[in-house]
């Protein structure tokens, strides 16, 4: 397949610079010293400190002479409320700084904290597309799960509780300066955390590189994501200490991050963050259910490019070969088959619906869009 750039101005944006390596986590104290940081605020979770994953970390912030202090206390999709008590921890410390350590809630509760400290105001004010004015204060980013991106890309995702949303904040005044990208701190993961973060990577390069907005860079990009994805994700949750598998993970985290930051990404997308919203579904988890039922929807729409998908994944060049390898992947790995399998309620479809509708992804997905459409996915995934 020939892979075409768009005929529109395309921007690359990477704000976030990456190191990537096994063990560069032990060399947090590098940036900040670049950005004079004498005192940081530690951002994480329980889980994460209960498996002493913080260690090589705190032990390097010693060793260069660098105060600390900790939040531990961030939830599985945080809202406003937690993100002002991390705040409020960052600012009674005295911090200059922030190392956010963990998944996607650890770093998306940083980054906007690190907005608040530049910026002030709340997290609300900042919803939508370039509204964050200031560069946020600096945050060096660990991530501990090959997953979400969340280190390195433009967006942040709060929840709104009370009215059931998830709310995206977009702006590379909102990225992490820095990316520690290192596969040794994703080698305890458990099996099914490794398999739904990992799929939300996956879903991450297959709906950038068959959305309208994808062009040569981003498509080359995501379709490395899904290559290595495709071959490494069974594995990793097959035996977590599969460094090779780790590693091939991380390296499709950074690649398909940096692709849908710069194209965004289709329905599976713009459908997931509502059934957080309303039935608490893992982000990761609602991806994988969604991704087959929508590359079936899409397929005709982009045959050509849904047979490189099927030869990145290991199978013949025909299209519906990569909707199935999306089926079987999710049965291999342990997914859900259903979202009824995870609290999802029918009498939630029309409510969903109307959420998703209003998500900017649904204009770039390959196939026109309408409300009824939606409908029939959430019923087929259901």
């Amino acid at each position: 397949m020939t892979i075409l750039a768009s005929a529109s101005v395309n921007l690359f944006r990477i704000p976030t610079r990456i190191v990537y390596g096994r063990g560069v986590a032990s060399r947090v104290a590098e940036p900040l010293a670049e950005v004079g940081a004498k005192r940081v605020l530690i951002v994480t979770d329980k889980g994460v400190r209960n498996a002493k994953l913080l260690e090589p970390i705190e032990q390097a912030l010693r060793d260069a002479g660098v105060t600390y202090d900790s939040y531990d206390d961030v939830v599985p999709d945080p809202g406003v409320a937690e993100v002002d008590r991390c705040f409020a921890r960052y600012r009674e410390s005295g911090a200059q700084a922030i190392v956010a350590v963990g998944g996607g809630s650890s770093i998306d509760t940083a980054k906007m904290a690190a907005v608040l400290a530049t910026n002030g105001g709340s997290v609300l004010d900042y919803v939508g597309i370039d509204k964050v004015a200031k560069p946020a204060a600096p945050v060096v980013a660990v991530p501990t799960t090959a997953g979400t991106g969340a280190e390195l890309c433009v967006n942040s995702v709060i929840a709104n509780k009370a009215e059931h949303k998830k709310l995206v904040v977009i702006s590379p005044n909102a990225t992490p300066l820095y990316a520690l990208e290192d596969p040794l701190m994703t080698v305890g993961l458990p099996p099914f955390l490794t398999a739904i973060t990992g799929m939300d990577t996956l879903v991450h390069a297959i709906e950038s590189f068959v959305c309208k907005n994808a062009y040569r860079a981003s498509e080359l990009l995501a379709l490395e994501a899904v290559k290595y994805a495709a071959e490494a994700l069974p594995r990793a949750v097959k035996d977590g200490k599969d460094l090779e598998a780790r590693d091939l993970m991380m390296q499709s985290v950074i690649m398909a991050t940096l692709a849908f930051s710069n194209t965004r990404l289709g329905n599976v997308h713009a459908m997931a963050l509502p059934l957080g919203g309303w039935f608490d579904v893992a982000h990761g988890t609602a991806v994988a259910v969604l991704l087959p039922h929508v590359m079936a929807f899409n397929r005709d729409s982009a045959l050509e490019k849904f047979e490189t998908l099927a030869q990145a994944m290991g199978e013949e060049a025909d299209a519906q070969n990569a909707v199935d390898h999306a089926f079987r992947l999710n049965e291999q790995i342990g997914i859900p088959k259903r979202l009824r399998d995870v609290g999802v309620r029918d009498d939630g479809i029309e409510r969903m619906t109307d959420d998703a509708m209003k998500s900017g992804n649904i204009a770039v997905n390959p196939r026109t869009t309408e409300r009824a459409d939606i409908i029939a996915l959430y019923r087929a995934a259901l």
